[in-house]
């Protein structure tokens, strides 16, 4: 049984990682099944009776989950004690022995890429071979806390089977505004790894070295998903999916040459871009690009080692507009050097860029990222590992760290503004009315605003 823990967020996204290891072990003969306890809004005290039969036991974890994780190990390995318990997942990787140290009913975790490590993990424990030759993995002997040596990365990422769709609630994913113009709605990821630097972002898992789906493979899984899930809309879900410009071309062209009705959105960087390609997506289904942008400050944008300008964020945006594509910019409120001059500066960058969504978050330095260190450095706090929420708004938690002269309360009051100053605008109601080509935007716009009314509290 694989688990995805309980995170209670209005909008539930599927654990495509879990879906892809059940694929994985179903190829490999295990009997496997998925549980996403976030989807179907389990508590860690639900979730026992429904993991009876499970001899082994595979939990993922980030950070904002860890603790519902090691809660719902304990309580496992309570009801049955020789159970086997594995944890994965970008927590798991990033603090391996703070982990096991903090859970002892954990037996292993899995660091890293676990697509090539669960198969030798399972291998070993049902062969009784030396846990010491399983490249990828921490466990306990002797007293001690054992981490071999780290796997290497999977190099082609076409040999990986399509994930295991038929395993998850696909009725109880909700795709989060400006998602969901076209249901039913399914996530794929395509690529692993990123060159960049973001200093807000950690690569425990997947690391630097960008490696992709070649062209036909991904066409073929989103035909997939049409044929047998009736899939009307993908969110690809790639931390920088035009990395590579010629293989989008290439997914482009091949969902045309297929006749692949499929409406489709994606993320990227602003420095990713041109107009051609933006053209080909656009023709090819695309309806929406979301880019990061964080700040108006170029001091902050340095800090963030964003590597981008606003030059490049300006010709972005114009070029996806012309091509017809919505634009989806997101936006960081309260990182080091942050003032309520320069969060101005970025409202007001949002209004002139006339993005069509704005998606303002507080900063949130999470373990394992350079931020984390300029955070942490001198400081005497320690952080409980669940609060570091993402806080945007479908989630408006509490700011875990203060930024300068903005006090927690301060930084609250900055998000709820942001809002407000970008939506509850003549100037933006009229843009919105006149971006609006169908029912289904008429649909996604309420949603939002379901979504707005309640972050601007």
């Amino acid at each position: 049984m694989l688990v995805n823990p309980p995170q209670f967020t209005r909008y539930p996204q599927p654990p495509l990682g879990l879906a892809l290891l059940a694929a994985i072990l179903e190829e490999k003969g295990y009997a496997t099944s998925v549980l996403d306890a976030n989807a179907l809004n389990l508590r860690p005290e639900d979730i026992v009776s429904l993991v009876a039969g499970a001899d082994i036991v595979g939990i993922t974890a980030m950070t904002p989950t860890v603790t519902a994780a090691l809660e719902i190990a304990r309580l496992l390995k309570r009801a049955v004690p020789g159970r086997t318990i594995v944890m994965g997942g970008a927590h798991a990787t990033l603090l391996p022995e703070e982990t096991l140290k903090s859970a002892p009913e954990i037996d292993f975790i899995v660091r890293g890429e676990g697509d090539v490590t669960i198969i030798d993990l399972l291998d070993a424990l049902e062969h009784k071979r030396p846990l010491r030759d399983v490249p990828g993995i921490s466990y306990r002997m002797d007293g001690g806390i054992v981490h071999t040596a780290g796997r290497a990365m999977l190099p082609d990422m076409d040999s990986l089977p399509f994930a295991a769709y038929h395993r998850l609630p696909l009725a109880r994913y909700r795709p989060h505004p400006p998602h969901g113009r076209s249901m039913p709605f399914a996530a794929v990821v395509t690529s692993r790894g990123c060159p960049y630097r973001c200093a807000y972002c950690s690569k425990p898992v997947f690391g630097k070295k960008f490696r992709a789906q070649g062209a036909g493979r991904v066409v073929a899984e989103l035909g997939y998903l049409k044929d047998r899930f009736k899939v009307k809309e993908i969110a690809f879900y790639d931390d920088s999916f035009t990395l590579d410009k010629k293989r989008v071309h290439e997914i482009a062209e091949g969902i045309l040459s297929a006749g692949l009705k499929l409406a489709w959105t994606c993320e990227t960087r602003v420095n990713l871009v041109d107009r051609d390609l933006l053209r080909h997506m656009k023709q090819a289904g695309c309806y929406a690009v979301a880019y990061g942008i964080e700040s108006a400050s170029s001091e902050i944008i340095k800090t963030l080692c964003k590597d981008t300008t606003l030059e490049q964020v300006e010709a972005a945006v114009a070029a996806s507009r012309e091509a017809g594509l919505q634009v989806v910019g997101y936006f960081m409120l309260g990182s080091p050097g942050e003032t309520a001059g320069t969060i101005r500066q970025t409202i007001d960058l949002a209004r002139k860029l006339k993005v069509d969504f704005a998606q303002f978050s507080l900063t949130t330095p999470f373990p394992g990222t350079e931020l984390y260190e300029i955070y942490m450095k001198d400081r005497g706090e320690d952080v409980p590992w669940d609060s570091f929420v993402y806080a945007g708004t479908d989630n408006p938690a509490t700011p875990v760290f203060e930024s300068g002269g903005l006090d927690r309360q301060a930084l609250e009051y900055w998000l709820r503004r942001a809002y407000r100053d970008f939506y509850l605008r003549p100037a933006y109601i009229w843009q919105r009315l006149m971006r609006t080509r169908s029912l289904a935007d008429i649909k996604m716009d309420f949603k939002g605003l379901g979504m707005l009314l309640k972050s601007t509290r």
